[in-house]
């Protein structure tokens, strides 16, 4: 039997890399996140209910002053629990509160 010539060779180098584990752990995390994109409408509708302090808006309000410059007295703000009724001057159009009791 002969033996095989060594034509020329290439020194490899240990240069940096990711290495094979987290490759694959972002393909999977990747295949999970398409595998649940058909569930974002529920996520989404679902996400208001479980907030500590979700969004309402202003729906009725009376003031004193002028146009330009309200001094609000009484607002009423509609959200996902109810409507809810506040007094005092500071009333934004969009307000974050809790659930009241």
């Amino acid at each position: 039997m002969k033996q095989a010539k060594v034509l020329s060779y290439r020194r490899v180098t240990k240069s940096f890399s990711w290495g094979w584990g987290i490759r694959a752990l972002f393909r999977v995390g990747l295949r999970i996140l398409i595998a649940c994109l058909p569930l974002l409408p529920f996520i989404a509708l679902a996400t208001p209910f479980l907030l500590p302090e979700t969004p309402h808006l202003r729906v009725k309000y009376t003031y004193n002053g002028s146009y330009t410059r309200p001094i609000y007295r009484e607002c009423e703000y509609l959200g996902i629990h109810g409507r809810i009724h506040m007094f005092g001057p500071n009333c934004p159009i969009v307000a974050f509160m809790k659930e009241t009791p």
